[in-house]
């Protein structure tokens, strides 16, 4: 099975990993849950952003790798900007857990969502469907942070 190039088990992977994005800022929604699940939803959803950030910029630094045949020395440039995705996670992370838990610090989520997967959709020696796929969840990843978002705006 292949959905806009991209090959069935990535794709239902993908989609798969895109659950908790989903659930949890939908949790934040449900008004019923109170202040206390609502945080920790919160938590829980920022720190499933980061750990995501932190497993992308892991997929590029292989990728550089492989792109030197295993034997050739990796870019610095491109390594460094590997490990940006999980420097950024854990910032979020942190500034999460020290009670900042509110609107900017799911708009920086969903930006470092963003960025992150601009970068893959751009990525030279990347699959093409690999950079599609990229586009697809880093799309419901932002949109998810950004609903989480929202919530702390509205209430």
């Amino acid at each position: 099975m292949r959905l806009f190039g991209i090959p069935g088990v990535p794709l239902a992977l993908t989609l798969a990993g895109l659950v908790p994005f989903v659930a949890g800022a939908g949790v934040m929604w449900v008004p019923e849950i109170g202040p206390v699940h609502q945080a920790q939803a919160a938590l829980a959803l920022l720190v499933y952003a980061g750990v995501i950030l932190s497993f992308l910029g892991g997929v590029r630094w292989g990728a550089e790798i492989n792109a030197q045949g295993g034997g050739g020395i990796p870019r610095a440039p491109l390594v460094a900007l590997s490990v940006l995705g999980s420097l950024a996670g854990w910032g979020l992370v942190l500034w999460g857990v020290l009670g900042a838990l509110g609107w900017p610090v799911f708009a920086a989520a969903a930006a470092a969502h963003v960025a992150h997967g601009v970068w893959d959709a751009n990525g030279a020696g990347l699959p093409y469907w690999y950079r599609r796929l990229r586009v697809l969840a880093a799309f419901l990843a932002a949109a998810s942070l950004a609903a989480a978002a929202a919530v702390y705006l509205i209430r």
